[in-house]
Order: structure tokens, then sequence, then C-alpha cells
């Protein structure tokens, strides 16, 4: 018998949830950033796009050419800076930018652990600093979401460095609700499990097989499924919730 799927796509429509609020999306040219940023520009929110790659901000800012776009790679810790000081004050922060390189720990080259923990680790303290030191400057509050992984608490084979950095994100999430959280600023992270993404596919057919039976649910995640997560640790239906890391990923760690 066929293995019977429950798939619930979430149709996301024009609505107030985040109205008058500005969202800052790192890594929004594609996958779950992208996914991040139109859920909330049709949630309401003037956003705010961050992206390396120019052709996906350009096809990002023609289908909604309301959001506002920033080229800039976050593992460029200067420019990157420099990008985010010039922007409005931040309200919602989505920290998501993230670089992947398949390889065992004991081959990884000084430059490809550098870049990893360049963008995965220490882009998101950059751009965190930048817009807690603004929001804390003008007596206001704001909610930081990280975007980590599964790979944060359960070692992968053949992406170590990857794992690193995403452990270093939850600890950094941690470590940020603590001395933000009296100043009014949420910080807590979500853990996605494999998702139906661009970086998904470099794991290959037989990887992502391999994902799919250890799973539970019997299947990778959507997009939307974790971009649900995403706005619920924005919103207010979160309001007591602070350091704390949701994972979404059919159950895959349990299993």
């Amino acid at each position: 018998m066929e293995k019977l799927r429950c798939i619930r796509s979430v149709e996301m429509t024009s609505s107030s949830r985040f109205a008058g609020k500005v969202a800052l999306v790192t890594g929004a040219g594609r996958g779950i950033g992208r996914g991040a940023a139109e859920a909330l520009y049709k949630h309401g929110a003037k956003v705010i796009a961050l992206s390396k790659n120019e052709e996906n901000l350009r096809n990002l800012k023609k289908d909604y050419p309301e959001i506002t776009t920033v080229q800039v790679n976050v593992g460029d810790w200067k420019a990157t800076k420099a990008a985010i000081e010039g922007l409005p004050t931040v309200d919602l922060l989505v920290n998501n930018a993230g670089v992947l390189k398949i390889c065992p720990i004991l081959d990884i080259s000084e430059e490809d652990f550098s870049l990893i923990l360049d963008v995965n680790l220490k882009g998101y303290l950059n751009v965190a600093q930048v817009v807690a030191r603004k929001l804390i400057a003008e007596k206001r509050t704001g909610t930081i979401v990280n975007v980590s992984s599964i790979a944060a608490t359960k070692p992968i084979a053949g992406v170590g460095a990857y794992c690193i950095s995403k452990s270093g994100i939850q600890m950094l999430t941690e470590v940020l609700s603590r001395e933000l959280g009296p100043q009014g600023i949420r910080v807590n992270g979500i853990n996605p499990g494999a998702v139906n993404t661009d970086m998904l596919k470099e794991y290959g057919e037989e990887g992502t097989r391999i994902i799919t039976e250890q799973t539970p649910l019997g299947r990778v995640g959507e997009v939307s499924e974790i971009v649900n997560g995403i706005l619920f640790l924005l919103s207010d239906e979160s309001s007591y919730m602070n350091g704390h890391s949701l994972v979404v990923d059919g159950g895959f760690i349990k299993s």
C-alpha cells in the first residue's frame, strides 16, 4: 500500500499580523530565507531582504517590488555591518544566511572551515549586534530568530564543520536571549531537519533517500512548514518564549 502523506500547504494571504514592523531577512535570495521574506511581506511587514546573490535578489524584487533588497555577503564582517547600520531600525530579524560544505572533518581545509564559521556563526553575531544595539539605543523591543539546524545537536558524518557552526548558533541564541531579554528583545532559534531546498540537493538522491527513511513522517519538510515556525517565533503568539530552539524535523532526531 502506498504510504499516505499528509502535507498541509498554507497559502499565505495578505494580513496585518506584522503591520508597522520592519523585518530583515538574511540569506533571503532562495529557500527558507526567501520564503520568510515573502511571508513577512504578505503579513504586513516592511521587508528588507539581504543576500549575496544579485540574480536571486533581482528575481525577488521582480515578484515583490515593495521589498527592499540589499546585496552583501554576510561573511564579510565590515561590509555587512556598514550595510545594516545604514538601514532603518529593525523590529524583526531572521538570521538565515548559511553555507554548507560536504567534506569529512579530517579533510576540511582551513579556508573552507573559516568560510563556514564566517557566514554561519560570525555573520549571525554581527547582524544581531547591529540590530540589537539600535533597538536598545531607541528603547524599543524586538524579536530575533536564528535559523539553525538539527545538525546543532545531532552530529552528521560528512558535514562536521557545518554541525560545529550550527551548534555555535544554538549557544549564540541562548547567550543573546540571556543578555537581551532584560532589554525587551526576545531571541529564539529554529532547527529544521531536511527541507526541500537547493541546499538539500547537495546531499544527492541517495543522501535524501536515507534521510527520508529515517524520518518518521517519511518525507522531507517543505519551506512553508519552516516559515510557519519562524512566523510563530517572531509573533506575539510566542511572547513568553526566549532562548528556545524549536525543532521542526518530522521526528528525525527522535528516531
